[in-house]
């Protein structure tokens, strides 16, 4: 529970300015981040409850579940971290928009969304909330749905991303 209590912290330079930012998004894009957030946020809550409910876990299962949501965790920091103020929860890139191609991002295009999955299956299993994986599956759909929207409107806004694009990854390397 630490561990996702930390996804939540952001350690902010109180010296450090801000360049200003202007954020676009249209109906539908707000509609689909809205989803991801509500179906993430869900897992979240879920999980724990059938846990509850059910009884204590214990196995193989827990486990993994434990191995992916502190990977998950981690993963997401350091991707965030990474992009730094480019960090947007919506689709279309904060202007000035930048390519940012370090750390985690010089071999996948999402590392975030690949930690959010790790913790979207992770948790459920750490829990043993088999129910729940039903809600991990529809946020992964979700989750590829935006990355496509979100690949168009990247490529569309920064001219290096395409060929950026094919040299790495959408979201696990060597697979997709």
């Amino acid at each position: 529970m630490a561990a996702l209590l930390a996804l939540f912290v952001r350690f902010v330079d109180p010296e450090a300015t801000r360049a200003p930012r202007h954020l676009v998004a249209s109906a539908a894009d707000l509609a689909m981040v809205r989803r991801h957030h509500v179906l993430f946020y869900a897992l979240l809550v879920l999980a724990p409850c059938e846990w509850w409910l059910g009884g204590r876990p214990a196995g193989v299962a827990q486990l993994v579940g434990a191995g992916l949501t502190c990977a998950g965790v981690v993963g997401y920091r350091r991707a965030g971290r990474m992009l730094g103020e480019h960090l947007t929860p919506l689709i279309v890139p904060a202007e000035p928009a930048t390519l940012v191609e370090r750390g985690p991002y010089r071999r996948v295009r999402h590392p975030m969304y690949l930690a959010e999955l790790a913790m979207a299956f992770g948790v459920p299993l750490l829990l043993d909330a088999r129910w729940t994986l039903v809600v991990s599956v529809l946020f992964a759909l979700a989750v590829v749905q935006r990355i496509r929207v979100e690949e168009q409107a990247l490529a569309a806004r920064l001219p290096a991303y395409p060929e950026y694009a094919t040299r790495t990854f959408r979201l696990i390397p060597h697979v997709y």
